[in-house]
């Protein structure tokens, strides 16, 4: 019986161990600068400059080097505003935030389909006014 929780309880750890790094990042994602996220920027991410958005459809069209890619904004699309350039904390942002110019770092939800925003951080490089 003892061992039998034992492994149980051996089981439960590796399992609960194995989400937390991917949990912790989750959590943390916003306070990691735009470009830096380990194991996604770049790979599952788009960086690049915004060019267009589109308040009616609540999209926004990012120029990045593998091309433009458009990314819809829902209600659960997180923007943070990262002003690590600034040396100063990230903020909540919001849709409003997103203006043609600024360099971005957007997450899809799915990354193969790249439609709806997981999050998007936004280069803030001047303070403001």
């Amino acid at each position: 019986m003892m061992r039998n929780t034992v492994i149980g309880v051996g089981v439960l750890l590796l399992l609960v161990g194995g989400t937390s790094f991917a949990h912790g990042q989750k959590e943390a994602e916003r306070y990691i600068p735009l470009g830096q996220s380990p194991g996604l920027s770049g790979k599952h991410t788009v960086i690049g400059e915004i060019k267009a958005v589109d308040a009616g459809s609540r999209t926004v069209s990012v120029a990045a080097p593998s091309g433009t890619r458009t990314a819809t904004v829902t209600d659960r699309t997180r923007i943070w505003l990262d002003r690590s350039r600034l040396n100063r904390t990230t903020l909540k942002g919001g849709f409003d935030d997103l203006r043609a110019g600024s360099t971005v770092e957007v997450k899809y939800e799915d990354t193969e389909r790249k439609q709806v925003a997981e999050w998007i951080k936004v280069e803030v490089i001047e303070p403001a006014r």
